[in-house]
C-alpha cells in the first residue's frame, strides 16, 4: 500500500535529500511537498496524507508553534518532526505535545526513516483505538441508567450522573469524597458497605444482591447492587453499580395483583393473541366450560362452539369488534362434556401504542339457570300450570295476532269455545286428583286434533278455546268441531278407573273478507261462548255456530 507523506520544508535542498533517502528505502512512499504551514493547510484536503513530516523552522512558524500548527492541520494523522543534529530535545518536547516521533536532519539510513514513518502510523492508530475505547467507555458510564461509583479507602472517587440522581444530589462534588458508610444508609446499607470494604481489602470476587437502602434525603430505595474490585491509579478500588429496582417491584406487585384478580374473579375469563389462539384462562373458565389450561391453550374459541349460531352472527360480532373495540351479547356454547349452555359474553380488543391489535379478552358468565328461571316465569305467566296449555291472556294475544293476519291475507279463522260435559261427576266420584288427570288427558287429545299453527288454550276450570287458522267458513269450522268431539268420546283411563265425558262447543267465525273493519277478539270470544251455551241447551255433545259477528255491536253478543 502506498504511504502518502506531506512534507513541510522550506529548504529545497533538505526536501530533495529527504526524497532521495525515501526512494533508497525501497518502500512505496509518495511525497507531497509544501514550503510553509500555510501552503500545507491548502494542500491537506486534496492530498489526504497518511503522515505529516514537518521541519520546525518554517517561514510562517517556528519551534513548538510549528508543532501545534501541524497537529491542528493533521487532526487524524500522525505528525513526525525533523530536528537539527544539535537539538534532539526539541523533538522530545514535540512528542510530549502529541507528535508520534521525530527524526534528525542528516539521517543517512533509508530503512530507519521508512520504519520511523510506518511506526508513527502504527502508534497513531493504536493511540486512536485507545482514545476511542476510552471515549466509548466514558460515554457508556456517563449514559448508563445504572448508578456507577468508584470507591477508595477515603470514600467515593467517582460518581456518574445516574448515581447523582439515584442518591438525590445534583453535582459530583456532593458525592465525591463521601465515606461509604454515609452514602449507603438504610436497612441494607451496612451489609452493602461491608461488601465494598471486602472488595477494597482483599480484592474479593464480585457479588450481586438486592438491598433496601435510602437515598441521602431519607427516601426508601429498593436496589440491586454489584460490587467488584478494580484497579484505579495504581491502587485497589471498588466498583459499585446500583440499579433502582423499585419500578420493577411495583410492576411485579401489579402483575401479582392482576393475576390474583384474574384467577379469583367469579366470571370466566379467556385471553387470546391477535390470531385468536387462547393463551390464558382462569379457574372460573375451567369450572364453567370443563376445559383446563392443558385442554384449551393454543386452540381458538371455536372449540367451544355449539353450532347454534350461523356465520352471519359471528361476522356481525367481528364487525362490531373492529369498529368499536368491544362486543356484548349472549352466546350458546358447548361444555367439554357436550352439554349446551348460554353465556353472557363481553369481548374487548387490546391494542398497543401504535394501534396494532395484540390480544382479545373474553369475560363471560353462565346464565343458563337465569334463562331457565326467566322462561319458567314466562311460562307460569302465560300458560296453565296443570295442562301446560296457553292461558286466557296468551290465547287472547295470539287471537289478536291471528285476526291481524286474516285482515291482511283474508284467510279467516274460527274460535271454538269448549265446555266439558260430565266433568263434575268425575271429580265427585274419583276425587280432584283424578279430575286433574282428566283435564290433562283432554288437553293432550285437543292438541292432537289441530295443527301446530293453531292455538289450544285452557281458559277456565273445564273450559277450553281453540283458535283454528284458515277455518273461516262454516264447513271448515264444523269439520274441526266434529274432530274435537270425536277425540273426546273414548273413555279416559284415570289410574283408579275410567271416565267418559263429552263436550259442548260454540263456534264464532272471522271470515277475513272485510280487512278495513276487523272483528274484535273479545267479540269473537263472547260470540263463541254464547254459542256454546246454546249447544248445552240443545242437549250437549254437539256444537252450535254463532251468527256473523258485527264488530260494532260486540257487547250485544255476551251470553245472558
Amino acid at each position: 500500500m502506498t504511504l502518502r507523506v506531506l512534507l513541510i520544508e522550506d529548504s529545497a535542498t533538505d526536501a530533495r535529500l529527504f526524497e532521495e533517502l525515501v526512494n533508497e528505502s525501497g518502500e512505496d512512499i509518495r511525497i507531497d511537498w509544501a514550503r510553509s504551514l500555510a501552503e500545507a493547510r491548502r494542500m491537506a484536503g486534496a492530498v489526504a496524507p497518511d503522515v505529516v513530516v514537518t521541519d520546525l523552522g518554517l517561514p510562517d512558524s517556528h519551534g513548538l508553534e510549528t508543532v501545534n500548527g501541524a497537529l491542528q492541520l493533521a487532526t487524524d494523522h500522525p505528525v513526525v518532526v525533523m530536528t537539527g543534529l544539535d537539538d534532539p530535545q526539541t523533538g522530545v518536547m514535540a512528542v510530549q505535545q502529541g507528535c508520534q516521533d521525530y527524526v534528525v536532519k542528516g539521517i543517512t539510513d533509508p530503512a530507519l526513516l521508512a520504519r520511523t514513518l510506518r511506526h508513527a502510523m502504527e502508534r497513531h492508530a493504536a493511540e486512536r483505538q485507545v482514545r476511542e475505547s476510552e471515549e466509548r467507555f466514558r460515554a457508556l458510564v456517563e449514559m448508563s441508567p445504572d448508578a456507577i461509583l468508584l470507591i477508595g479507602d477515603s470514600g467515593v472517587i467517582f460518581a456518574n450522573p445516574s448515581a447523582l440522581r439515584l442518591f438525590g444530589r445534583s453535582r459530583r462534588q456532593h458525592l465525591e469524597g463521601m465515606p461509604v458508610d454515609s452514602l449507603l444508609a438504610g436497612p441494607g446499607g451496612p451489609v452493602l458497605a461491608a461488601a465494598v470494604a471486602a472488595a477494597l481489602a482483599s480484592g474479593s470476587a464480585a457479588t450481586t444482591a438486592e438491598y433496601q437502602l435510602v437515598d441521602l434525603d431519607g427516601r426508601p430505595l429498593d436496589a440491586e447492587a454489584s460490587v467488584a474490585p478494580v484497579g484505579f491509579g495504581g491502587r485497589r478500588a471498588a466498583q459499585l453499580i446500583v440499579r433502582d429496582i423499585g419500578p420493577r417491584r411495583a410492576r411485579e406487585r401489579e402483575q401479582r395483583l392482576a393475576q390474583a384478580v384474574f384467577q379469583t374473579t367469579a366470571e370466566a375469563m379467556c385471553i387470546t393473541d391477535a390470531a385468536t389462539r387462547i393463551i390464558a384462562v382462569n379457574r372460573a373458565f375451567t369450572e364453567t366450560t370443563g376445559y383446563g389450561p392443558a385442554d384449551i391453550l393454543g386452540r381458538t374459541p371455536a372449540a367451544l362452539s355449539s353450532g347454534r349460531h350461523d356465520s352471519l352472527f359471528y361476522s356481525g360480532m367481528w364487525d362490531c369488534l373492529q369498529e368499536t373495540g368491544h362486543w356484548r351479547g349472549e352466546v350458546w356454547n358447548r361444555r367439554a362434556d357436550g352439554e349446551l349452555y348460554v353465556q353472557r359474553l363481553t369481548i374487548s380488543q387490546i391494542s398497543d401504542d401504535d394501534g396494532t391489535v395484540t390480544n382479545y379478552v373474553g369475560v363471560f358468565s353462565d346464565i343458563t339457570a337465569e334463562k331457565e328461571a326467566t322462561a319458567a316465569l314466562k311460562q307460569a305467566a302465560t300458560h296453565d300450570a296443570l295442562t301446560g296449555l296457553p292461558n286466557r291472556a296468551l290465547m287472547q294475544d295470539r287471537l289478536g295476532q291471528a285476526l291481524a293476519r286474516t285482515a291482511r291475507d283474508g284467510s279467516g279463522l274460527a274460535v271454538l269455545f269448549i265446555d266439558l260435559d260430565g266433568f263434575k261427576p268425575v271429580n265427585d266420584t274419583f276425587g280432584h286428583l283424578a279430575g286433574d288427570m282428566l283435564l290433562q288427558g283432554v288437553a293432550q287429545r285437543l292438541r292432537g286434533c289441530v295443527r301446530d299453527s293453531d292455538t289450544v288454550a285452557r281458559v277456565g276450570g273445564d273450559e277450553f278455546v281453540v283458535v283454528s287458522l284458515g277455518s273461516g267458513s262454516p264447513e271448515a269450522a264444523a269439520t274441526v268441531a266434529d274432530k274435537l268431539l270425536a277425540a273426546l268420546t273414548p273413555p279416559f283411563a284415570l289410574g283408579i278407573g275410567e271416565a267418559s265425558i263429552g263436550a259442548s262447543i260454540g263456534i264464532a267465525l272471522a271470515s277475513g273478507r272485510e280487512p278495513e273493519q276487523p272483528v274484535p277478539a273479545q267479540a269473537l270470544l263472547d260470540a263463541a261462548d254464547h254459542a256454546m251455551y246454546e249447544a248445552k241447551h240443545a242437549g250437549k255433545g254437539t256444537w252450535r255456530l254463532a251468527p256473523a259477528v258485527d264488530h260494532r255491536a260486540a257487547s250485544d253478543l255476551a251470553p245472558a
